[in-house]
């Protein structure tokens, strides 16, 4: 039989796997704040504006097909 043997000196594997993951974090670069705002702000507009057009063409579309059931 195999004998699982742990030593003081080896990590377990749970304690790699958070070493690990606390090293990926520290890659991570983070955008500055006026970034983020500005780019939310765009975002946000551009949601409203497609969201307009959607509706005016919805309407649009809608007329035409009652124009064409009367």
């Amino acid at each position: 039989m195999k004998e699982n043997k742990k030593s003081g000196n080896t990590p377990s594997k749970k304690v790699r796997f958070i070493d690990g993951l606390k090293a990926e974090y520290n890659k991570i670069t983070w955008q500055k704040k006026e970034t983020v705002v500005k780019q939310t702000g765009i975002v946000i507009a551009v949601t409203v504006v497609l969201g307009a057009l959607i509706s005016v063409f919805d309407s649009v579309i809608l007329a035409g097909i009652n124009l064409l059931m009367k």
